[in-house]
């Protein structure tokens, strides 16, 4: 009986197989798809996606597709070569990765989610807004009625915890 790998309610084998297939269906680019998965992962986990959603491949599935389109968005900004190069799109195989790779995979984020968990309320709440939904300090500072000078102390303590649990896991 083989012992699937699940991380907050998702089955890695899924999100590093299927999903991480379909971005990469979407947007061409292997590197950019595995961008967008974890950046989907962390949204999940910080979005409290895990308490209020019963089917939770599909709420990550949504994330994904928005940060797609999101994506699409931003790459309309820029002129693509990829014509003019002639480039092909055989590089976009469905990697396969190996059950101690996804073991890795998921000790890293239940480590970066232990972390996020320890920030106190505001901070974790300016690092969402900051980091994952973009605003900036000025525009959270309004929203959350606090100084621009607390949003940047608030934002720099969750960014040196996070660069100190990096460092701590390159260590090991």
């Amino acid at each position: 009986m083989e012992k699937t790998l699940t991380w907050c309610g998702i089955n890695l084998e899924w999100a590093y197989s299927d999903l991480l297939g379909y971005i990469r269906y979407k947007v061409a680019c292997p590197h950019l798809a595995k961008d967008i998965l974890h950046d989907a992962l962390i949204r999940y986990t910080v979005s409290n996606g895990i308490r209020f959603h019963k089917e939770p491949h599909a709420y990550i599935r949504t994330i994904a597709s928005n940060l797609i389109v999101n994506e699409y968005h931003a790459g309309q900004r820029f002129v693509s070569l990829d014509g003019e190069l002639g480039l092909n799109r055989e590089w976009i195989d469905t990697p396969t990765l190996s059950t101690e790779r996804l073991v890795d995979i998921k000790q890293r984020l239940e480590y970066i989610q232990q972390i996020l968990d320890q920030l106190p309320p505001r901070c974790r709440q300016v690092f969402w807004l900051y980091r994952v939904e973009g605003y900036t300090h000025s525009q959270i500072a309004e929203k959350l009625e606090i100084s621009k000078n607390m949003v940047e102390r608030h934002a720099m303590r969750a960014l040196l915890d996070l660069s100190n649990a990096r460092e701590l896991i390159e260590m090991e």
